[in-house]
């Protein structure tokens, strides 16, 4: 059988839903850690006084003897912010895999007309030597329409469910978009010291670092206006930066089409608003590759464009538009129950929203689901790893060697770890950390944890 024909997915689909179902009782308390260690983990979980500041759930399970070892409010409902990336890359994973469509497009002979699939490489520096869309939109001699349809299911909101408006200038909130150009967002840094000791400001889309202008007396480094590119700097910008500097840009379609017309000098490029076509003969789809790079950085960076362009694209490669309030529907309804995840809200694939809602349980089991899905050593390879690498750089580093390989999630009163972890004794455990509602900083809340998994680590 073919990996992804549909016997091959139902049947895997069985199986893990069957390891799942088999993976420990239901029933919030009825644990398997033996008594000993039950009252420790009481001790370091439930009777914190850290945690007991806000609300914190947990769940941990034993991946090889599929037992559910321990948990504290693991079937209550948290706001798990970016953790929700675990359930982008599942979908992705599942949907997308490697090849994914970059365009779609039809051949009217003199011309092309195109449509965005939210492939989010074209003309992102950071994945120069990845963008597949670019070279051949490059290689084109005829004149390119792009259309940017305006209809339900085809137009994509430039702003999830439940996101923060006045996020619009801070660097992590990036637009969503069908064509999406630059990541969406404004590159800055500086250039290499001349001979005499200068360094210019460098970026793109330049057309935009062309108006930036200093603003005497502004206070705030960077700003942006709410529905424009105008960007200020304060007077000191270049001193008080950390380059490079990254800012989300305001989308729109003059905006596209002029920096495309920019960096494809050769073609002819118009837009319009067709809907995007049916399935047949005469459309043309460009498949592309779609490399780990990606998913290692919407892990291991947290990448929030990265995580919504994902579904933008899962949805265009599944209703062939990109349809993704029917994408999540689709994943809520059919995809996650076989695998054991129900009674979910999922509405965006950041974790920007604070609509989303799952329990500890949920994360442990889709941890499991990841780690039977694309294998172990694939999933070590795309989450942070404590102590070493991404998100979970400076954390976790409490016991001289890795143990921890997790997602994290963070928003204002929001601190979610879920992951893998192995033990001194080389059992490997799935777990999930959620706290919610608190006040204050969410490095008291690590030191807990570390506090916590230090002592899974070293005795389960």
């Amino acid at each position: 059988m073919r990996k992804n024909d549909p016997l091959t997915v139902l049947l895997r689909s069985f199986l893990l839903l069957s390891f799942l179902l088999g993976a420990g009782p239901q029933v919030q308390g009825q644990l398997e850690a033996g008594g000993q260690a039950k009252q420790k983990l009481q001790e370091l979980i439930e009777l914190n006084e850290v945690f007991g500041q806000g609300h914190t759930g947990f769940a941990l399970y034993d991946l090889e003897s599929k037992t559910y070892l321990y948990g504290s409010n693991a079937d209550r409902r948290f706001v798990p912010a970016s953790n929700i990336k675990l359930l982008t890359l599942f979908l992705a994973n599942r949907l997308l895999g490697h090849r994914v469509p970059g365009l779609y497009y039809q051949d009217f002979g003199d011309h092309l007309e195109a449509w965005g699939t939210g492939y989010p490489l074209l003309l992102h520096p950071e994945f120069t030597t990845y963008d597949e869309v670019g070279p051949w939109l490059a290689a084109q001699t005829r004149p390119i329409v792009f259309h940017f349809p305006a209809s339900p299911g085809e137009e994509v909101a430039r702003y999830g469910p439940g996101w923060s408006w006045d996020d619009y200038n801070d660097g992590f909130v990036y637009e969503r978009s069908a064509l999406p150009i630059y990541g969406n967002r404004l590159f800055l840094d500086l250039s290499e010291v001349d001979a005499e000791g200068r360094q210019l400001l460098l970026g793109a889309p330049t057309s935009v670092v062309r108006l930036m202008q200093e603003l005497p007396g502004q206070e705030i480094r960077i700003h942006r206006s709410e529905h424009g590119n105008n960007f200020t700097l304060a007077p000191d910008f270049t001193a008080r930066s950390r380059f490079p500097v990254e800012r989300p840009l305001h989308l729109s379609v003059p905006l596209i089409r002029n920096e495309l017309a920019a960096a494809f000098p050769e073609l002819g490029i118009t837009t319009g608003q067709a809907t995007y076509p049916t399935a047949g003969p005469s459309l043309h789809q460009l498949e592309v590759s779609l490399p780990d790079t990606v998913f290692r950085r919407l892990l291991q960076q947290s990448d929030n464009f990265l995580g919504e362009q994902l579904l933008i694209q899962a949805a265009s490669k599944h209703y062939g538009r990109p349809d993704v309030g029917a994408l999540l529907a689709y994943a809520v309804d059919t995809l996650l129950p076989a695998i054991g995840i129900e009674n979910i809200r999922w509405v965006d694939g950041s974790g920007l929203s604070r609509y989303n809602l799952l329990t500890p349980r949920h994360f442990a089991r889709l941890v499991i689901a990841l780690e039977q899905e694309i294998g172990r050593d694939r999933l070590l390879g795309l989450l942070a790893v404590g102590g070493r690498s991404g998100t979970l750089k400076t954390r976790f580093d409490n016991k001289g060697q890795p143990y921890v390989w997790a997602k994290t999630g963070t928003l204002s009163g929001v601190t979610c770890v879920s992951g893998l972890l192995l033990s001194r004794s080389e059992k490997w455990l799935a777990f999930s950390f959620m706290h919610n509602n608190y006040v204050g900083s969410s490095s008291p809340y690590y030191w807990e944890m570390e506090k916590a998994l230090g002592w899974v680590y070293e005795n389960m």
